[in-house]
C-alpha cells in the first residue's frame, strides 16, 4: 500500500525549522513503522511561491530531495495581497491543500496523511490510524483542545467523534478524490470544519480522532497569524 504524507506552506515559515520541517523531523521513524504494516510512504509539499521563486524553500527542498521518495510542486495565487493576514491566508492554504489531494489522486495513493508543516506526528502514526479502519481519522492535538463523543465500537483505545485538526488528518481515497478543501464564508466555517462538514453531509462519513495517538504542534499554543510569530516577515513579494 502507498500513502502520501503531504503538507503545504508559504515562504514566511522558512525562517525556523520548527515551522517548516516539523512534519519531516521524524520521517525515518515514521517510515519504519509504516513498513512494519506493509506501507510505503511518499513525502510531498505544495509550496506557494511569490517573486522570490523557490529560493526561500531550498532548505526544505533539500530535505525532500535527500529522501528516497520526496517531491514538491509549486503554485501561486495572485489576489493582489501585499502581506499574509487572517483575512486572506485561508484561500491560499486551501489551494495548497487541494493540490495535495490532486497529487495523491494522480499518484494512485490509497491514503493521504495531511500534516501542517509545523506539526510532528507520532512515530507510529500510520499503523495506529490504519488500525481504526475508518476513512477520515486524525491524531489528538492538545493545542486545539478539541473534544467529542466517545465512539463505542473502539474498545481497546479511546476514539472520539469530533472535529479533526487539519494539522494531522488521514484521509482515504474515497474521500480525498471527491471532496475539495474550502472555506465557507457564508456560515463561517474554516478549512478543516468545511471539509469534515462535507464528508458528513455529502458522503455520510463522520470524523474520528484517536486520542492516544498524539501529534505535536510547533509552537504548542497558537494565536492569530498577525501576532503568532513576532518579527517574522509576512510580506508577499
Amino acid at each position: 500500500m502507498k500513502i502520501a504524507v503531504c503538507t503545504t506552506l508559504a515562504a514566511y515559515v522558512m525562517d525556523n525549522p520548527g515551522t517548516y520541517a516539523s512534519w519531516v523531523e521524524n520521517q525515518a521513524a515514521v517510515a519504519e513503522h509504516a513498513r512494519s504494516v506493509g506501507v510505503e510512504l511518499t513525502y510531498f509539499a505544495a509550496i506557494e511561491t511569490d517573486a522570490r521563486g523557490i529560493v526561500p524553500f531550498i532548505p526544505l527542498i533539500s530535505i525532500l530531495s535527500a529522501m528516497q521518495d520526496g517531491d514538491y510542486w509549486t503554485y501561486t495565487l495572485d489576489d493582489r495581497r501585499t502581506e499574509i493576514t487572517t483575512a486572506n491566508r485561508l484561500r491560499h492554504l486551501t489551494m495548497g491543500q487541494n493540490i495535495t489531494s490532486e497529487f495523491a489522486s494522480a499518484g494512485g495513493y490509497e491514503w493521504m496523511l495531511f500534516l501542517a508543516a509545523d506539526t510532528r506526528p507520532p512515530d507510529d502514526v500510520i499503523p495506529k490510524l490504519l488500525e481504526m479502519n475508518h476513512p477520515l481519522v486524525g491524531c489528538e492535538l492538545v493545542t486545539y483542545c478539541l473534544r467529542g463523543s466517545r465512539v463505542p465500537q473502539y474498545t481497546e483505545y479511546p476514539v472520539e467523534e469530533q472535529l479533526i485538526s487539519a494539522a494531522c488528518i488521514m484521509i482515504h481515497k474515497d474521500v480525498f478524490k471527491l471532496l475539495r478543501w474550502r472555506v465557507d464564508h457564508f456560515i463561517g466555517m474554516h478549512d478543516d470544519r468545511s471539509y469534515q462538514h462535507d464528508a458528513q453531509e455529502l458522503l455520510g462519513i463522520p470524523s474520528y480522532v484517536r486520542k492516544d495517538c498524539r501529534a505535536t504542534h510547533y509552537p504548542e499554543a497558537v494565536c492569530v497569524i498577525e501576532i503568532r510569530y513576532p518579527g517574522r516577515d509576512m510580506r508577499v513579494y
